[in-house]
């Protein structure tokens, strides 16, 4: 392992892996109406899709299913969004009931919006992502 990949500790305090992508984020869509409602979860006043960042050769599917797991308490089928960018993966997830979201990992609070209001409430780069699923 090179300088440039040794194994870096983000926030989390797990090793991140040394090569991309470096993480996931699920964007879970519920129909409503002729529309789609999606997922948001709020840690320290920022919400955002659930996501967690990669472990060292953890599948990237995995990931995923771990950001499900952790962040929101679900378990859901999921599939990747094409084109999306190779440093940060982006799955889909369909929430097709009422489901119960238990909030961790941290995140406190969670709503179900509609995609329009998450990309106002989101980061630059999380309301692009939005645009994928719009």
């Amino acid at each position: 392992m090179t300088n440039e990949q040794s194994l870096q500790v983000p926030l989390d305090g797990l090793f991140l892996s040394p090569i991309p992508p470096w993480g996931t984020s699920v964007l879970v869509l519920r129909p409503e109406g002729a529309s789609h409602e999606v997922l948001l979860l709020r840690r320290g006043g920022v919400w955002s899709p659930p996501a967690v960042t990669r472990l060292p050769d953890e599948p990237v599917a995995n990931c995923a299913r771990r950001a499900l797991d952790e962040i929101a308490g679900l378990h859901l089928p999921i599939w990747p969004i094409a084109d999306a960018d190779p440093q940060w993966t982006i799955f889909v997830a369909t929430a097709r009931e009422e489901l119960f979201v238990r909030p961790g990992n941290g995140y406190d609070a969670y709503e179900w919006v509609g995609l329009a209001e998450a990309q106002t409430r989101c980061s630059e780069l999380v309301s692009q992502t939005l645009q994928l699923v719009a």
